[in-house]
């Protein structure tokens, strides 16, 4: 029972970011539109949040046009990459 209440849960979700994506459509250049698109394909939760984001920056008037230079910025802040910092220590 449990299973199938976190499915739907996560179908209802799932529908409400596509939605909010068909909202954002118009303020997307064709690569970005190919650029979230394959990032639906291999990360879905950084499509949700770089949808959602964006989403919430046109809803309050920040965002007019998404262009490549915003969208790398969002995707860079979602992103996990972290820096490796190698140490020497010297003895």
């Amino acid at each position: 029972f449990l299973h199938k209440y976190l499915m739907a849960k996560g179908e209802k979700i799932e529908e409400q970011i596509n939605k909010i994506y068909e909202i954002i459509r118009p303020y997307l250049t064709k690569e970005d539109l190919d650029r979230l698109t394959n990032i639906k394909i291999v990360y879905p939760d950084k499509f949700a949040q770089a949808v959602l984001i964006i989403y919430q920056n046109i809803q309050a008037g920040r965002i007019k046009k998404v262009d490549e230079d915003i969208l790398k910025t969002i995707l860079e802040k979602i992103s996990d990459k972290r820096e490796t910092k190698i140490k020497f220590i010297h003895r």
